[in-house]
């Protein structure tokens, strides 16, 4: 199923770009940025999308060993 789509450009511009480094395990062309800056995307804003995927991995790979309970 594909993910939903804002109508809003920059929610839209954040949302790519959050796929586009889960995709690329970190790797995104300077294309990716430059299409998040011309909606108003700035560096602060980078930063959490990066850092927000980094500690949603880090639980996962904690939750794999601590072998968590799921339902």
């Amino acid at each position: 199923m594909p993910a939903m789509r804002s109508r809003r450009p920059h929610a839209a511009a954040l949302s790519d770009l959050s796929h586009a480094i889960a995709r690329g395990r970190g790797y995104i062309g300077e294309t990716q940025f430059k299409a998040a800056r011309a909606v108003g995307v700035t560096d602060a804003e980078i930063a959490e999308v990066a850092g927000n995927l980094a500690l949603n991995i880090l639980t996962n790979y904690f939750n794999v060993l601590a072998d968590t309970d799921t339902e």
